[in-house]
């Protein structure tokens, strides 16, 4: 009940305003691009993505960063049912299973098939087809498109490896093992994973959460207990205590890891800036301003 008095609530203030500026001359003020029902949101590098409850998409922050152009171009078309953003750009899954990518993300021929989920880190692609099989795509600077055969029922694309899960919840990595970047994954089963700029984190059957990489990582530090979901960005994590509320770690160069005191169905750790869908299907970003909030 309460949520639909604080959405009527909103709706009359935003047509008060617009009544009053048409009254006074002026111009009706733009509705935010984030105002609405969203049920996914995803932290990229200097923007973020967000998918709303019709299966429409929607990106803010700065659209061009580092000389990449087109990054808050999402398509204006299509039911969407998944989006994942990355630091060079952005893909989204249509309703059928097929991949549209915007940003300095290519899905190329990758069009032509169809996935279950998709994960991007800096220009590079993972995505698990229709089959199970995984696939990754892109630089390959340190090897993460040799993805080893066989299903998969998630999977998260780091900068210098991959990581997934089989359908028997073991823990499946693959990239250069001879990389300064890699460290071996812990053993034993596992139901989620995310990647950090360099490293991984896991959620193990009971909530309890596991991080691994190269030493010296701010993100390797994180909290005990229970969660229900994570998201690792560039240092920092983020992760949902089976109340609601979201507890993160690492680095915190722009209030990152200090979320507000609400309650999340979901989180995304971007790069300085951390993005949350409420349980009331509202987007609430922290950290650097430009980025998202």
């Amino acid at each position: 009940m309460s949520m639909i008095l604080v959405s009527g609530y909103w709706q009359v203030l935003v047509l008060s305003v617009a009544v009053f500026a048409v009254a006074c001359g002026g111009e009706v003020p733009p509705t935010p691009v984030r105002d609405g029902r969203y049920q996914a949101v995803s932290a990229g590098s200097a923007f973020t993505c967000g998918l709303r409850m019709d299966g429409s998409l929607r990106c803010w922050g700065l659209n061009d960063t580092n000389e990449v152009k087109g990054l808050l171009e999402a398509p204006d078309q299509g039911n969407f049912v998944a989006v994942a953003s990355g630091y060079y750009g952005s893909c989204a899954l249509r309703d059928d299973g097929r991949l549209k990518c915007w940003g300095r993300v290519d899905g190329g021929e990758k069009r032509l098939k169809r996935f279950t989920a998709v994960d991007i880190k800096n220009m590079d692609v993972c995505a698990i087809r229709d089959d199970g099989q995984a696939e990754c795509w892109g630089r390959d600077l340190y090897g993460l498109s040799q993805v080893p055969d066989g299903e998969f029922t998630a999977l998260s694309a780091g900068y210098s490896y991959g990581c997934g899960i089989r359908p028997n919840v073991e823990l499946d990595c693959w990239g250069d093992r001879a990389s300064d970047l890699w460290a071996d994954p812990p053993g034993g089963e596992f139901k989620a994973v995310s990647a950090a700029g360099i490293g991984m984190c896991g959620l193990r059957p009971g909530g309890e959460l596991e991080c691994w990489g190269p030493s010296g990582q701010d993100f390797l530090d994180h909290p005990p207990g229970i969660f229900e979901s994570i998201s690792v960005g560039l240092g920092h994590g983020c992760g949902i205590r089976p109340g609601g509320e979201v507890e993160c770690w690492g680095d915190d160069v722009a209030g990152e890891t200090n979320p507000p005191d609400l309650s999340f169905k979901s989180v995304s750790a971007g790069y300085g800036h951390t993005c949350g869908v409420t349980v009331d299907h509202r987007i609430v970003c922290w950290g650097k301003r430009e980025y998202g909030p």
